[in-house]
């Protein structure tokens, strides 16, 4: 097989993270906090760093998307190109975090696990230069147990050599041509794999192994995370080996920390749409036009709790060019920005919405409005206040091609 069609010098990344954590007791570990943050942070930041890195994308499950996108505003990330869906087996993937890169190929690309927080630069660069000069390298770090070979009955079978073996892990870095032909080749024949260098020894090519580091370990266990959680806390330590001097001011002790943010949008009217407003369905002969139900209260309310956060804004999180969003309820959007705002534990202390429209009379359903709302952010309705107005007839509004809604929101940290 030709090591490398390419030319090209650029060096990508592929990080998986689209586990369902099914070893960790319903703990998600991706997003378990380490040293205050996500254990995805500590490993994503050693690419967001690296200068041999190019650009980078995140692969995760469906469920995990909105987290990701939270994190990746919240980081400032500069080299993430996208978050990338993942599928049901890890190969599948990786297959999808590769196929982000189709339109313009790098030269190499590196496949981590999201759950190895432990990277580093050395490592990094070492996996490249090995795989530079073989076509293909992997992490990896001599075992330091004897391993037994055994047989389906428990008896040992054989005891290999110890000198020979050697315990992977990644990166696990390759010539982006190579990677991607030994991917399409193991759609073709349906292989199932335990990790990419897999697909290309069954094809002969070769394989270079280099040494890592055994604090390179996956986060699979909640023992695992406890372990990890300690050498985080010790290489802290001994980076900041003295403690730094404690400044408050009296409002620092005194006062909760509270945001506002606001939210604003527009959706045009058109024929053939059911007009939702708040989670409710008002009968009317025009509906709002968007990529989802176009429900501009709703949407305005998701914007104002976003800004109040600091998460930035409902199009970071729910892409109108993504068919997964298609036709979704506003609702259902609202109630992942709960979750977000839950597990950065804010609190809402209140929103107050308008809707801006000529017609038709709202009043009536407000009530409805408000209870839909106020169910899915898990909150008193007394909390949420929602107004209609016209605009006498003014502007595109009282043209009747559109409705605009504004709302703000205040948070209270718990």
């Amino acid at each position: 097989m030709t090591q490398n069609n390419n030319t090209s010098d650029k060096v990508v990344a592929v990080i998986v993270a689209a586990g369902r954590s099914t070893r960790m007791a319903g703990l998600d570990k991706q997003f378990a906090l380490v040293e205050g943050r996500p254990l995805l942070f500590h490993t994503v930041e050693v690419f967001e760093a690296s200068p041999l890195i190019s650009e980078y994308v995140i692969v995760l499950n469906e469920d995990n998307l909105m987290r990701g996108r939270a994190l990746a505003y919240e980081m400032g990330l500069q080299k993430l190109k996208r978050i990338v869906p993942g599928g049901s087996r890890r190969q599948d993937s990786v297959w999808a975090g590769l196929q982000a890169f189709e339109a313009n190929p790098p030269g190499w690309v590196m496949i981590h696990d999201g759950a190895r927080p432990f990277i580093t630069s050395q490592i990094l660069t070492d996996g490249l230069a090995a795989a530079q000069e073989h076509g293909a390298a992997v992490a990896a770090v001599p075992v330091k147990d004897t391993i037994k070979l055994v047989d389906e009955t428990g008896l040992v079978a054989s005891t290999p050599a110890r000198d020979l073996l050697w315990a992977i892990q990644t990166p696990q870095i390759f010539s982006y041509s190579s990677i991607c032909e030994a991917h399409r080749q193991a759609i073709a024949r349906n292989l199932d794999v335990t990790d990419d260098a897999m697909l290309l020894e069954l094809m002969g090519q070769p394989v270079k192994v280099y040494r890592a580091s055994y604090n390179n370990f996956k986060v699979t266990t909640p023992e695992d995370l406890v372990i990890a959680r300690q050498l985080f806390t010790l290489e802290s330590q001994a980076q900041n080996p003295e403690p730094k001097a404690v400044t408050e001011t009296v409002s620092d002790k005194t006062l909760p920390e509270i945001r506002m943010g606001q939210g604003y949008d527009v959706h045009r009217l058109a024929k053939g749409r059911k007009l939702i407003l708040g989670g409710v369905e008002v009968p009317f002969e025009l509906g709002l036009d968007g990529h989802s139900d176009a429900d501009v209260l709703t949407h305005v309310i998701i914007n104002a709790l976003l800004g109040a956060a600091g998460l930035g804004d409902i199009g970071r999180y729910f892409p109108p060019t993504d068919p997964i969003y298609k036709d979704i309820s506003s609702l259902k959007m609202l109630e992942h920005v709960r979750n977000l705002l839950y597990e950065r534990n804010w609190q809402i202390l209140n929103i107050d919405a308008t809707v801006a429209a000529q017609r038709p009379k709202l009043a009536s359903y407000i009530p409805s409005m408000r209870e839909a709302l106020a169910q899915v952010l898990q909150i008193e309705a007394t909390l949420i206040n929602v107004k209609a107005t016209t605009t006498e007839e003014l502007g595109f509004v009282g043209r009747m091609e559109g409705m605009e809604g504004q709302a703000v929101a205040l948070l209270r940290k718990r």
